[in-house]
């Protein structure tokens, strides 16, 4: 009789429902990865363009399932209706594309204004706005008069925004503006980052592929694997900053509200995070784990295995986003993939990762410079549990993301561990 119970509170307590599921971002990264994996020798196409076509075949997969299948424009939290609501205004939609234009003046005229974005290292970034550019002032139009009859809020940001710019009618809510402007800011400043890391890991990983399948289980399967971790990683990130659009469901719900949110999360991102680490948190030593274990060939693969588990936990944990992938902001409540067993599972597993790779503790210099390293990567830590801490202040605004923590706290991987010591 007793073994019946817990399918029976499994029943009555079930997971609350995920913006996307998990096995569509799977499909997705199938799909990214399969397009990388045929444009390998392309000769014509660089690591930007590669990685481009992939995040296009993800958008294509997963948006196919949100709007043919899922019907995500359907949902109360999209705002929109299947049928017209209102006869087609030319002039909101006009005053709509004004406010998108100034939008991407303004943050064109930060790009020109700061030094970070004249290197080289943007290229990337602006050859995949130069490929885009045509095909968004094509698309914006035919979207905005399309959202002009079925969105069921007349008053929008982009519409009050335009109303203030060029019209300088006050809005009598200030809040939906903020929130379209904190998220594109949130996009302006990771998108580009997200689409040049993406390229270099293209390359990598094509150059890291070709080794590992000529060569017998070693370093470079590891480097492999480590190469296709944060390359997942990195398209779904990058997918996740190009598509905040309302008809998918996956438009900015809300953005971090307080000035330490965004502090603790901007600093673990360059060009912050290099002048950080290099000058105060510098938890990597003389050693690293896989010179740490040469000697011992059993204990070397057994510890790089699980580096690899973690690091894919963490990739898997953006991909349950599927196309809600951003920091810094509330676009749909995930709660499939990793995040059915721990609120913060990409965290969690990145830095564990972090003292595995590094292992701090270990360091030929002296027992002294050990400890200063351990400190730093404690310090590491604590900034992404003030991350943590930050975002679930945030989101526990949402009465969905509530529902989850609570179901968390009852269900989740440290409730059942704690329940079994009880």
């Amino acid at each position: 009789m007793n073994s019946t119970f817990p399918s029976v509170a499994q029943v009555h307590d079930p997971r609350p429902r995920s913006a996307t599921p998990f096995s569509i971002g799977l499909l997705g990264i199938v799909a990214g990865l399969l397009t990388l994996w045929l444009l390998r020798d392309s000769t014509t196409l660089d690591g930007a363009a590669r990685s481009t076509a992939a995040c296009l075949a993800i958008i294509a997969t997963i948006a196919a399932y949100e709007l043919f299948v899922a019907r995500v424009y359907l949902r109360p939290s999209a705002g929109l209706a299947s049928r017209a609501v209102r006869p087609l205004s030319i002039a909101r939609v006009a005053v709509r594309l004004a406010a998108l234009a100034s939008v991407y003046a303004g943050i064109g005229l930060l790009y020109w204004l700061l030094p970070e974005y004249h290197g080289a290292f943007y290229n990337p970034f602006w050859s995949l706005i130069s490929t885009l550019a045509p095909y968004l002032i094509v698309a914006a139009p035919f979207y905005f008069v399309w959202m002009d009859m079925h969105q069921r809020e007349v008053d929008d940001a982009y519409l009050t925004w335009g109303r203030l710019l060029f019209r300088g009618e006050r809005p009598a809510n200030w809040r939906p503006v903020r929130e379209m402007l904190a998220g594109w800011m949130v996009k302006a400043f990771f998108l580009p980052l997200m689409i040049v890391y993406l390229s270099t890991d293209a390359d990598h990983l094509s150059a890291s592929l070709a080794i590992a399948l000529n060569a017998p289980f070693s370093l470079s399967t590891f480097r492999f694997m480590y190469d296709l971790s944060f390359t997942m990683d990195l398209m779904f990130g990058t997918v996740g900053y190009l598509c905040t659009l309302r008809i998918l469901d996956s438009h900015v719900r809300s953005a971090e509200p307080t000035t330490l949110g965004w502090l603790v999360a901007l600093i673990c991102y360059q060009p912050f995070w290099s002048l950080i680490s290099s000058q105060y948190i510098r938890y990597e030593g003389s050693m690293f784990w896989d010179n740490w274990l040469i000697s011992m060939p059993i204990v070397r693969v057994i510890w790089g295995t699980v580096i690899i588990a973690l690091l894919m936990c963490y990739a898997l944990s953006t991909i349950s986003f599927g196309l809600r992938f951003s920091n810094l902001t509330n676009r749909g409540i995930i709660t499939s993939g990793p995040y059915r067993f721990t609120k913060h599972p990409a965290y969690i597993a990145k830095n564990l990762s972090y003292w595995m790779v590094a292992v701090p503790f270990v360091e030929p210099l002296g027992w002294r410079l050990a400890i200063m390293h351990c400190a730093a990567l404690v310090a590491v830590n604590l900034l992404y549990f003030l991350r943590a801490k930050t975002e679930e202040r945030h989101l526990m605004n949402d009465p969905d993301y509530r529902a989850y923590a609570e179901w968390i706290a009852r269900n989740g991987l440290f409730a059942r561990i704690a329940r079994v010591f009880k």
